[in-house]
């Protein structure tokens, strides 16, 4: 038996659950607790300036995390061609610590590299809070909803874990190839 398209139902056939009653709202002696919306001071057109930066600062920090992650996966494949490249045809001893100590280049590039993209990632965040000093209460309220030391803690602890990542790997291929030189 089908159901009609404009009657939705749960898991199994059953009928959905009824919404939760919403908060009843504060009193009206009360205005001090909530927070009344205050416009922007902005014009039309310096508001759509803003949100256009504003938007173009957002898209800027995904690119450069999507960046992190890409040269991330570009190191691992690097390193893992060249480990699969050393055990399908043995390096003659020079041949090995040449590579090792080549990879080794590549991943400080990688390091560096991830700074700067880490860099520029708090760039735009402080663009961002620049922008927004200027917008309605309502979205400075919103944004403050998470900390900026939480914010910063885990974008850092992040760069870490990928920082750390690259040496561990960059560690294990050069030993790799320090024993196939042998």
């Amino acid at each position: 038996m089908a159901t009609p398209p404009h009657k939705p139902t749960g898991p199994a056939g059953t009928p959905p659950r009824p919404l939760a009653a919403k908060a009843p709202p504060p009193d009206s002696g009360d205005e001090a607790a909530v927070e009344q919306l205050a416009a922007s001071e902005l014009d039309e057109l310096t508001h759509a300036e803003f949100r256009l930066l504003y938007d173009e600062a957002a898209r800027n920090i995904l690119f450069a995390k999507r960046q992190q992650w890409h040269m991330l996966e570009y190191f691992t494949l690097l390193a893992l061609a060249l480990v699969g490249l050393g055990i399908a045809m043995p390096f003659a001893s020079d041949v090995a610590h040449f590579v090792a100590g080549f990879l080794s280049f590549v991943a400080l590039i990688t390091l560096i590299v991830l700074m700067m993209l880490q860099n520029w990632q708090g760039s735009e965040h402080a663009k961002i809070l620049y922008i927004v000093h200027d917008f309605a209460n309502f979205t400075r309220s919103a944004r403050r909803r998470k900390s900026r030391v939480t914010s910063d803690i885990h974008r850092y602890f992040m760069l870490a874990a990928m920082m750390i990542y690259v040496v561990i790997l960059d560690v294990v291929v050069f030993r790799l190839f320090a024993d196939l030189g042998k």
